[in-house]
């Protein structure tokens, strides 16, 4: 087993990395933020140095974008390929109910019949 195969996963055989990968992609994205910040500091003064903190913040950002973006469509797959809604009526083929064991009463009736209006107790 690769060395660095081994040190990614967990003692079950699960991987390290699925956890790993949106704080990697947060952290980037703060960072990102934190030098476009410097880089408006140091604009008008250190020309040289702002276009450094810019293009550092350029490239966290993609890298951190592309890093929550892949993780996002990664947790969508499995919620979609779960669509089990063509065999609802076979879940209750098996129930043994006719339409006389449904009692189903708008008009206030109580178990014998007897009529009471809507709002009116027994």
């Amino acid at each position: 087993m690769n060395i660095f195969k081994k040190a990614a996963t967990n003692k079950n055989g699960g991987s390290k990395m699925k956890k790993f990968r949106p704080i990697l992609g947060i952290s980037l994205c703060v960072q990102s933020i934190t030098f476009f910040i410097l880089f408006l500091v140091y604009a008008e003064k250190k020309k040289n140095l702002a276009k450094a903190f810019a293009a550092i913040s350029a490239a966290g950002g993609i890298a951190g974008a592309a890093l929550l973006i892949s993780e996002a469509k990664k947790n969508k797959k499995p919620a979609e390929d779960e669509d089990d809604f063509d065999d609802f009526e076979d879940d209750f083929d098996e129930l043994d109910v006719d339409e006389d064991d449904i009692l189903c009463s708008f008009e206030g009736e109580d178990e014998n019949g007897n009529g009471n209006e809507a709002g009116e107790e027994a």
